[in-house]
């Protein structure tokens, strides 16, 4: 927890405490450990495994932030965007994908088509670094 004092400064912790993440992510695994990055980061985080599911939780969590896949059996995370963008066309999503950046860029550009209005990419596997520079954003909100 020092490094996060060093980087963000004193409060950022205390901004992040009531702050809750919703992770998308067909696969398990890593959707649990993007929640655990986001749980070191001082944020509260719940965990959908589809996009189809993602809807319930957040109307349920009110959460302050998402972090979803790009590539989900059911429902990709390109219509889970347009879910957001319908629940909050402010609330700061970060992209993720395995498949390259092109994904990512297309991401950004359908998202923002959308009304969202902070669209954040990382490409798999994401990096700890990745999570607490978004993280950060959210928490400076």
């Amino acid at each position: 927890m020092a490094l996060l004092h060093w980087k963000f400064g004193p409060n950022w912790m205390e901004a992040a405490s009531a702050q809750t993440v919703l992770v998308v992510d067909d696969r398990k695994d890593v959707a649990v450990t993007l929640a655990e990055m986001c749980r070191a980061c001082g944020f509260d985080a719940e965990v959908a495994e589809d996009g189809v599911g993602m809807l319930g939780l957040l109307q349920r969590h009110r959460p302050s932030c998402v972090i979803v896949d790009v590539m989900m059996p059911d429902q990709d995370g390109y219509e889970a965007m347009k879910d957001i963008a319908r629940f909050d066309p402010s609330l700061p999503v970060m992209l993720v994908t395995g498949h390259g950046d092109v994904w990512l860029q297309m991401g950004v550009t359908l998202g923002r088509a959308q009304g969202l209005t902070a669209v954040h990419t990382a490409t798999k596997p994401v990096r700890v670094h990745a999570v607490r520079a978004f993280l950060e954003t959210v928490a400076s909100r």
